[in-house]
């Protein structure tokens, strides 16, 4: 019997008990990363949002952080007010 590393019921059979304070989360860090991702993943899909990357030119870009600090809003809410004002949705 093997234990696979993303494993989440058997990852103390395999461990030997180590002196010291308990780690807070069995796995290392390149495994929660991947796990808080695909959560976020699953959030982002149940909440009906779709991932987009896009390429802009610096001053574009400067100028959509300008805005989202005078706002007070985050650089996705501002591109989808912005993108939703220009498609008159």
């Amino acid at each position: 019997m093997s234990a696979h590393p993303e494993d989440r019921t058997t990852i103390d059979m395999f461990s030997s008990p180590r002196p010291g304070r308990p780690r807070s989360s069995p796995y290392d860090r390149a495994q929660q990363s991947r796990f808080n991702k695909r959560s976020q993943r699953m959030r982002d899909k149940h909440a009906g949002l779709h991932r987009v990357e896009v390429k802009l030119p610096a001053d574009v870009l400067a100028r959509v952080d300008e805005i989202c600090e005078e706002l007070g809003l985050s650089r996705s809410e501002v591109m989808d007010a912005a993108l939703k004002q220009w498609l008159h949705l």
